[in-house]
């Protein structure tokens, strides 16, 4: 008796979820960031000559295609997803384990034409974005990020790295970043122009006088330079062990760097990348594997970059905004209403209460200079308001009574 309870709940269960359409987004679960997400959904297959074991493995994959479809759909615009069903069919439907990080099938039922069973599918958001977009599908709408590239480069015979803003290094030219500009202003990039900046006073140039900084560090230097987003790295090169004869030598160069956000200080991916130049001559064979590998980490740069740039385009920013002036009620409720209002703004919270200030946290689609710019064009009729600071992530304003 027991037993038949349970299956009836299960087949309730699957009932309930086809009418509700088959499928949905398990948002308690789903991964804030872009990388994944997680789809709850149904897989279906008919039963053939009592086999139940290969339907219920072609429901299995019927479930992993459309937790796959769920995230195209997401990515591209419903129009795009329309009209490029076919080719969307050839690149993804038909290979859907490569999109899926993990799954594993809730429940199952069986009936005697058809086998049902409920997937919990995790699906890679950025391996259905670069696909797309490699196959000229998915077009990054936003303008391409503005990059500064940050990479030390140690040559087979240097005992240290050497890195352009370092005390020693202004001069310094790498090799292995000059064949990643390249490739990357093929693809359409600005790359920041950073000859000469070290005689600037930007930074505490003290500060920075080693190959590897931190990722605000960075961020902070690519503020100063206009940049959007930093690529920090290392390339470095060395003699192989494979030899040819008594005078061909081969040399292996390695690439490894992570790309940060400049507006947030946050890692946006990893990249790392191996190469390798034959020469007899040690200064030679050198120079080819730096610019080999530069060239290939350009080239997946490129690409990866263009994709989480696209994910990431329409996130809005978390934007701190103190408020002082707030014992006047109606003021301050008055500005909360107006600051809902403005165009990006998606969501508004306190953080902290103090007496005659307040510190909400804003959820903004834009610079954090364009949301106090629409501020100001605000009018407040009874009051006016101070904006005093603006930073990367912070607005400081002052209600002025009328």
């Amino acid at each position: 008796m027991r037993d038949i309870f349970a299956k009836s709940r299960i087949l309730i269960l699957v009932t309930a979820l086809m009418a509700a359409g088959l499928l949905f987004a398990e948002s308690a679960l789903a991964e804030d960031s872009a990388e994944t997400k997680i789809f709850v959904v149904i897989g279906t297959a008919t039963v053939q000559a009592a086999n139940v074991s290969v339907a219920r493995e072609k429901a299995i994959t019927d479930g992993l295609v459309t937790a796959v479809a769920l995230m195209a759909e997401e990515i591209l615009q419903m129009e795009t997803f329309v009209g490029q069903f076919q080719q969307l069919n050839d690149l993804l439907f038909n290979q859907p384990t490569a999109f899926i990080q993990d799954y594993r099938v809730l429940t199952e039922a069986a009936g005697a034409q058809s086998y049902r069973v409920v997937v919990e599918a995790t699906v890679s958001r950025r391996k259905i974005s670069q696909h797309l977009t490699e196959a000229g599908i998915l077009r990054v709408q936003k303008t391409l990020p503005a990059v500064l590239l940050l990479i030390a480069e140690q040559h087979i015979d240097d005992p240290f790295p050497n890195f352009w803003w370092g005390a020693e290094g202004e001069n310094f030219v790498s090799l292995a970043e000059a064949a990643m500009a390249e490739q990357l202003i093929a693809a359409g990039f600005t790359i920041i122009d950073h000859r000469g900046v070290r005689s600037r006073p930007l930074v505490d140039w003290a500060d920075y006088n080693r190959p590897d900084l931190t990722n605000q560090e960075a961020a902070q230097l690519g503020s100063r330079l206009k940049a959007d987003v930093v690529v920090m790295g290392m390339a470095v090169v060395g003699p192989s062990t494979n030899i040819m004869g008594s005078a061909m030598r081969s040399f292996n160069g390695a690439v490894n760097a992570r790309v940060i956000r400049v507006d947030s200080g946050e890692p946006m991916l990893n990249l790392a990348r191996t190469a390798v130049a034959v020469n007899e001559k040690d200064i030679d064979g050198s120079r080819q594997a730096l610019e080999a590998v530069g060239g290939q980490a350009g080239q997946a740069l490129a690409a990866e970059l263009a994709a989480a740039w696209q994910e990431q385009a329409g996130k809005p920013a978390m934007v701190t905004m103190v408020i002082r002036g707030t014992n006047h009620l109606a003021h301050y409720v008055k500005f909360r209403k107006t600051l809902n209002t403005i165009s990006g703004v998606e969501g508004i919270r306190v953080s902290e209460i103090k007496p005659n200030e307040a510190t909400l946290l804003v959820e903004y689609k834009g610079k954090t200079k364009d949301l106090a710019a629409a501020l100001m064009q605000q009018n407040f009729e009874s009051f006016g308001i101070n904006i005093f600071e603006v930073t990367r992530d912070t607005v400081r304003i002052d209600l002025i009574p009328g």
